[in-house]
């Protein structure tokens, strides 16, 4: 009986250990208010300056960035499908699947936007 204690207690440690991981294909979440861009470059740049610790820097570029549409901030959770990860990079390509006018579209986000 106590090894069966001792591999269940085994079994749910892996389990959950690998509940996050973010994986091609997975349905996952996105957190409320995080900044969903479409080009891989305004991403990059815009996490070289989240790094770079300029706050002020930082607003400006992700406001201008809101206002001219070039990027998305969604006030509620979405579901999305992980279509890629690069870790190195710091990029997950993802596709809407919440219903909505924006179903099907895919987006480029900092892997911190995703529930984990």
């Amino acid at each position: 009986m106590r090894h069966h204690l001792v591999l269940l207690a085994l079994l749910t440690h892996i389990s959950s250990a690998h509940a996050g991981e973010i994986r091609r294909s997975a349905l996952m979440q996105v957190k409320p208010d995080s900044i969903w861009f479409e080009d891989r470059a305004k991403l990059a740049h815009w996490q070289a300056l989240r790094s770079a610790g300029d706050a002020k820097t930082l607003t400006s570029y992700q406001d201008g960035l809101l206002q001219a549409r070039e990027a998305w901030q969604f006030t509620k959770p979405l579901t999305v499908r992980i279509r890629g990860f690069e870790p190195t990079t710091h990029l997950v390509e993802v596709e809407m699947q919440t219903e909505g006018r924006l179903q099907g579209s895919t987006w480029v986000l900092d892997p911190s936007a995703i529930v984990q």
